[in-house]
């Protein structure tokens, strides 16, 4: 299994943190849809969640990829009410845990994804202690820095194995500038990247509908677009 961690390098060393298409706006070509199941046993608050979803969703909307957020319960005894929620395929359907800190990793992480050898994956954690030293470092709001490390691993899950970048969203080791950016919505996957991700999960989306015709299953979940 392969892990993939992001950094954020404030001056010094500072924090680590490791369907079927619908029609885009402005005619850009077609939207494909990803599901997401988010299972929070942090103290992160589900406003403060909800807002961090907007800002990965809006990420993730400029590559091509509109996300259906999956706001999951967590206790065995609800098991019933996860409906989909328990559901995970890669990469129309992917996982991503927030826990209030690492285990076995620096306490610096704030985030990880796990692939196999061949670079599928479906899953990924994200920190809260962490993030909260962020916030309180950079004066960056906790679902601005949390929405992109969501997206930030998503994007692990979606491009595959060896999917750091030298600069923008996909970096190792995220800066105060990156941040800022961040802040007013500038930080983003590469051209490249983003090809990278339509071809991946596009092609998926179209073997995966090709082979018969389905009806569309409404579901009671919440869209963030």
């Amino acid at each position: 299994m392969k892990l993939s961690a992001v950094t954020a390098r404030l001056g010094l060393s500072f924090v680590m943190f490791g369907s079927l298409p619908v029609l885009a706006a402005g005619g850009q070509g077609a939207l494909i849809q990803l599901r997401v199941s988010v299972f929070n046993s942090s103290p992160i608050s589900s406003s403060t969640i909800e807002r961090a979803e907007g800002e990965a969703s809006r990420v993730l909307r400029d590559v091509g990829i509109d996300v259906i957020w999956l706001n999951c319960p967590q206790e065995i005894s609800q098991e019933a009410s996860r409906g989909r929620c328990s559901e995970v395929s890669f990469p129309s359907h992917l996982h991503l845990r927030i826990l209030r800190f690492s285990h076995g990793l620096k306490v610096s992480t704030v985030g990880i994804s796990f692939s196999a050898e061949d670079g599928r994956g479906c899953y990924a954690d994200l920190f809260y202690e962490p993030i909260q030293q962020l916030e309180e470092q950079t004066h960056v709001s906790k679902s601005v820095i949390l929405g992109h490390a969501m997206a930030h691993e998503l994007g692990h899950l979606l491009l595959g194995t060896n999917s750091h970048s030298p600069s923008g969203l996909m970096r190792a080791y995220w800066t105060r500038e990156d941040l800022t950016n961040a802040s007013v919505g500038n930080l983003r996957f590469s051209k490249e990247q983003r090809l990278k991700i339509r071809s991946r999960t596009g092609c998926a989306v179209k073997r995966r509908w090709s082979s018969a015709e389905r009806n569309p299953v409404r579901e009671l979940v919440r869209s963030t677009r």
